[in-house]
């Protein structure tokens, strides 16, 4: 089995893939410029391997929470190459994605104003479904990790076992779990009126 995985809703860019047993990846920390780099990383990450697209069987995309731009970037190109190369697509919390290295974890990542998004992971298997909490709510949780570059650990087979095959390419959307800011003025300017 051969299948590409694809990560960017935090600012580290992660590109993994598992050829049979084997599994390698790259990442890359941006500055709100990893759209630019995505699909050249993919590319460099295959060639590395000696693979080409049309050798990808399954492709796994991290579906957020996370960065709107980022989690938007991922799912796109995701999509764009299962549809056009008929490559099976399957989906991931990034929360979990980004955590399956730890056994037992509370994964977060700052969502900005004291606010995180969250989930429950043991050996990569869901214990309590991503959320949207305070930093107070969570902060005295056992086994709380932030999702930062330096913290994150990826075991790309635990991604394998416990990602979801999308039956409809056309309908899937990042997780984005809240309203942009932009949504949120719109939505109180017009309270106003």
């Amino acid at each position: 089995m051969k299948e590409l995985i694809i990560d960017a809703s935090t600012n580290l860019l992660y590109i993994g893939l598992i050829n049979e047993k084997e599994a390698d990846y790259i990442t890359r920390i941006g500055k709100n410029d990893n759209a630019a780099y995505v699909v050249e990383m993919i590319k460099d990450l295959l060639e590395k391997n000696n693979l080409k697209i049309d050798d990808i069987e399954t492709i796994i995309v991290g579906v957020g929470p996370g960065s709107y731009t980022g989690a938007r970037v991922a799912v796109t190109v995701a999509k764009m190459l299962a549809y056009t190369k008929n490559i099976k697509l399957k989906t991931i919390s990034s929360l979990n994605l980004l955590s399956t290295g730890y056994q037992n974890v509370l994964s977060a990542i700052d969502a900005r104003r004291g606010y995180y998004f969250v989930g429950k992971f043991e050996n990569g298997k869901t214990i309590m479904e991503d959320d949207y909490l305070s930093f107070d709510e969570i902060k005295n949780e056992k086994n709380l990790i932030v999702i930062t570059p330096e913290t994150i650990k990826v075991d790309l087979h635990l991604v394998s076992e416990n990602s979801i095959l999308n039956e409809n390419i056309h309908e899937l959307e990042p997780n984005y779990l809240r309203k942009t800011e932009a949504e949120t003025n719109y939505d109180k300017k017009n309270d106003h009126k």
